[in-house]
């Protein structure tokens, strides 16, 4: 099997090498300048899925590859991250997994040919202003109207893509008199519907990644339930549960800021004329960071292992996501410092530029896809058994 991957990876490199798209690609930056940049993302996703490389994990029938693992899956994101160039949307992909576990044959045949084609981005209308990551509070209303559909009220927010997206997968209260987890349905929204309105919200990155979506008097057909009404909290688990096989990308990245935390020391100069790399003091906390980068990366390699042998555990994915986010937190903050030691020289803009970016943008890594303390949370309860008040 190890054989296998290194040459799936092999094949990976060279197609990327190939294929990519031309462009400088930010970790952040994830909706398209331009139409130009999007025509150029949207190929590309459309020869990632026409390879198998991402969809590969699809059954046969969709469009997916026989043999294809998790482990495969992880090859393409972590070749796909070392390369620095746009990865296949989260949102995109919580969608397709979301549309074939719990999905009627009419949702296949009408969405899954529109994803692989990427004619179709979607978005997640999950968090809510007071709410964030804990979704069993969400107050977005649908209520069955006589004729069996539903209208939807309420706010979202922190929706990624939602400017450029098709579709929504859509979290909503069906049921008041339930408890917190319970009378939540979800639904495939077509975000062209009449009374959903985005609003996207500039970042201090400079960027608008994120979105406010208000549902006003929304109509949402009942053929658009995705799974059964009031069973809302199972289908979403699910899909946040499918993201667990690239936590492994997510220590290639922390391997990238590595090295440019090596580049960035070397062109930094010290009073005396020295650079900030020959420094004993900012070589150790240098050493810190680098023992601090093993672990994560040894906490994923863990991670996609035992999702490729069948043996893992929801918790996996919390606790490379958890250490991934601090860490890239703690990264850039050193970052900073090893910037405030001295004088930037001229040939270090372009990896000075990379980490403003990045600074700007990892704290809002520990927000999303469930903020560091909600996971902190879960972890408490579901994994150490401690109890859930104290």
């Amino acid at each position: 099997m190890t054989a296998d991957i290194d040459e799936f990876r092999t094949q990976v490199r060279k197609f990327i090498e190939a294929n990519a798209p031309d462009g400088t690609w930010s970790d952040g930056v994830r909706v398209p300048r331009d139409a130009e940049t999007e025509r150029r993302v949207r190929d590309w996703y459309v020869a990632l899925f026409e390879v198998g490389y991402i969809g590969g994990g699809w059954p046969e029938r969709h469009g997916g590859r026989a043999g294809h693992t998790p482990r495969h899956d992880a090859v393409v994101m972590e070749e796909i991250v070392r390369a620095r160039v746009p990865r296949p949307i989260d949102q995109v992909l919580l969608a397709a997994h979301l549309i074939i576990t719990f999905g009627t044959d009419e949702q296949h045949q009408r969405y899954l040919p529109r994803i692989r084609s990427a004619k179709d981005i979607w978005c997640q209308l999950f968090s809510e202003p007071g709410v964030g990551s804990d979704l069993a509070r969400l107050t977005t209303k649908a209520i069955r109207l006589p004729d069996g559909n539903f209208r939807v009220d309420g706010q979202k927010v922190w929706t990624t893509d939602g400017q450029w997206a098709q579709g929504g997968v859509l979290l909503a209260r069906t049921d008041s008199a339930a408890k917190p987890h319970a009378g939540l349905t979800v639904f495939l929204l077509d975000m062209s519907t009449p009374g959903v309105d985005v609003r996207p919200i500039r970042e201090m990155t400079g960027s608008a990644e994120f979105c406010e979506v208000y549902l006003d008097d929304v109509i949402v057909p009942e053929t658009q339930v995705l799974g059964e009404v009031n069973r809302g909290w199972g289908v979403v688990n699910s899909g946040l549960a499918s993201e667990r096989a690239y936590v492994g990308a997510n220590a290639v990245m922390l391997d990238l800021l590595f090295d440019d935390l090596i580049e960035l020391a070397q062109y930094i100069e010290l009073p005396g004329g020295t650079s900030a790399i020959e420094d004993p003091v900012i070589r150790d906390g240098i050493a810190g960071i680098r023992a601090r980068v093993g672990a994560v990366a040894l906490i994923a390699a863990e991670a996609v292992e035992k999702l490729g042998t069948g043996t893992d555990d929801p918790a996996d994915g919390l606790i490379a996501k958890l250490a991934y986010t601090e860490l890239n937190v703690a990264m850039c903050a050193h970052a900073m410092t090893i910037l405030s030691a001295g004088v930037l020289r001229p040939e270090g803009e372009p990896v000075h530029a990379r980490w403003r970016q990045a600074f700007l943008w990892s704290r809002a890594l520990t927000i999303s896809g469930g903020s560091s303390e909600i996971v902190r949370n879960v972890l408490a309860t579901q994994l150490l058994g401690l109890p859930r008040s104290w």
